[in-house]
């Protein structure tokens, strides 16, 4: 009976402990809500052509569900933060993100959002993030090259570009800084990498840009 009652107690205590050292796992989207929220989706209206946003890629190494951190202090070594996720798989949460802002701004209707534009002529934008990176203590830096082929054009532009976004310590911080760094480069796709506002020398995001 007391060996019944000791297992008993040990079983309970082991489950108890466990539960108690559980530790649960937060979500982190890219999406920007507040501006989805408040820009309605463009119709085709007066529009001359439609827009294709199309990522084509994201580094391998970023490319799963946890989020990967850089630490400066560790040299190329990168933290995988297994309780960090994302809420969407990267790529589809950077496109819908690029995609929308990139409408916006040009006033062209997203064509997957509009399935049914079929008499508009399309420009596409074919876009390959070649660095995702979110670095403790830093920020974000995120580095881009895409195509921008207007309608009936022959060839398509070439374009690249580099963004940096300070941050202070912490995950929900550093999300929130390549959110800003792909805001800025969907205004540069827009502008087709010209960037309006170089920043000064104190400011916490540098951009580098340009076209062929």
């Amino acid at each position: 009976m007391r060996r019944g009652i000791l297992l008993g107690w040990i079983f309970g205590a082991g489950s108890l402990l466990a539960a108690c050292t559980t530790i649960s796992s937060h979500y982190y989207s890219l999406a920007d809500l507040p501006a989805l929220e408040a820009a309605p989706v463009v119709s085709a209206g007066k529009a001359s052509y439609g827009l294709q946003v199309q990522v084509l890629g994201v580094p391998a190494e970023v490319d799963r569900s946890q989020l990967l951190v850089r630490d400066p202090a560790r040299g190329p070594a990168v933290e995988v933060l297994n309780q960090s996720l994302w809420a969407a798989p990267l790529v589809d949460q950077i496109q819908a993100l690029l995609a929308g802002r990139v409408s916006a701004d040009l006033g062209a209707p997203d064509v997957r959002r509009l399935p049914g534009l079929t008499d508009l002529p399309i420009r596409q934008m074919q876009v390959r993030v070649t660095r995702f990176d979110l670095v403790w203590g830093q920020g974000a830096d995120l580095a881009a090259t895409w195509t921008d082929r207007m309608p009936e054009a022959r060839e398509s532009r070439i374009c690249q570009a580099q963004v940096r976004v300070a941050a202070a310590q912490g995950v929900a911080a550093l999300v929130d800084a390549q959110r800003q760094a792909l805001q800025v480069l969907a205004g540069l796709m827009a502008r087709q990498g010209t960037s309006a506002n170089p920043g000064s020398p104190d400011s916490q995001v540098s951009v580098q840009s340009g076209c062929t």
